[in-house]
């Protein structure tokens, strides 16, 4: 496998999973130092300019122990990545951030799965704005439940909803 920023020939690649999207290969592997430039101009396609990752951020993030950083890539294009960490039987959802070229297809369900696997604990926690309902949604079909609001967290006006979730727990509401 060869792909820019990724992935060199002769090189052993941990692959995460890979799944048919578009009738293409969706490949999930860890992050590689060459992809931290790409990453956080894929985070200036996803979110406003303050709440981007830098590429100073995710140098720091991809080098934390216990951090996982992975990348979701259709061929050679870098269509999404998600971010998290785990400190004992706790794990975070740090960023989740796809394309807005190739949302609405199954990769941030791809993405998330992926993250839950490779974190492997018993309590998960993200936090995601309250206006954004796609992801409040992609999150709940996951199990995760609203806990709190912090008002504010993103901004004036723009708060945040802190989400939980149990290991083995399914929701019991249907969407």
């Amino acid at each position: 496998m060869l792909w820019k920023g990724g992935a060199v020939a002769g090189h052993t690649v941990r692959l995460v999973t890979v799944q048919r999207i578009a009738d293409r290969d969706l490949w999930v592997v860890p992050a590689t130092f060459r992809d931290l430039w790409p990453l956080a101009r894929l985070q200036r396609t996803c979110f406003e300019p303050r709440q981007a990752y830098s590429v100073f951020a995710f140098l720091v993030l991809w080098a934390w122990p216990g951090v996982r950083v992975l990348t979701a890539r259709i061929g050679d294009e870098l269509v999404g990545s998600v971010v998290g960490d785990r400190r004992g039987r706790h794990a975070r959802v740090l960023n989740l951030c796809v394309s807005p070229a190739w949302r609405r297809r199954g990769i941030g369900t791809v993405l998330l799965a992926a993250l839950e696997r490779e974190l492997e604990a018993d309590l998960y926690t993200l936090m995601v704005e309250d206006k954004n309902s796609p992801a409040i949604a992609l999150y709940r079909r996951f199990g995760y439940v609203p806990v709190a609001e912090i008002r504010h967290y993103y901004g004036r006006n723009r708060h945040g909803v802190l989400m939980q979730k149990r290991r083995g727990e399914r929701p019991s509401w249907r969407e």
